[in-house]
């Protein structure tokens, strides 16, 4: 079972948090998702999500532990996903990298309209009743 991290990155908004939707191309499947990769050998789930937002993103902050996760079997094998959410500060703005070709900070319900699986949906939950 390979480990994987799933990192949904909150800030400050006018009109209460705004969460990072990444939208892959259409090469890597398309769509709108949180930061997610998987982790080196050895390596926890925390130092995972750190380094793949720092990747995907350039972008830091407080990871928080959602103490959520969940197994599935993907193209590639079985995997278990950690959940986690980064808070950046207000001015936050991502340098993406070639896995992503456009970002938009969204609300809470405009997050949840784009995404696909209910264990993301659930982790964008706890992220921003935690942020």
């Amino acid at each position: 079972m390979r480990l994987k991290a799933l990192v949904w990155i909150l800030r400050p908004g006018r009109h209460g948090p705004q969460v990072l939707l990444l939208e892959r191309p259409d090469r890597r499947g398309g769509g709108e998702h949180p930061v997610t990769g998987k982790a080196d050998p050895g390596e926890s789930a925390a130092a995972c999500a750190s380094r793949e937002a720092l990747e995907e993103t350039g972008l830091r902050g407080d990871l928080v532990d959602l103490r959520l996760a969940h197994r599935y079997r993907g193209r590639k094998g079985d995997f278990e996903e950690h959940a986690f959410l980064l808070r950046v500060p207000a001015d936050a703005a991502p340098t993406l990298s070639d896995e992503h070709v456009r970002h938009r900070w969204a609300s809470r319900a405009e997050a949840r309209a784009v995404v696909e699986w209910d264990a993301h949906k659930q982790a964008l939950d706890l992220a921003f009743e935690g942020f």
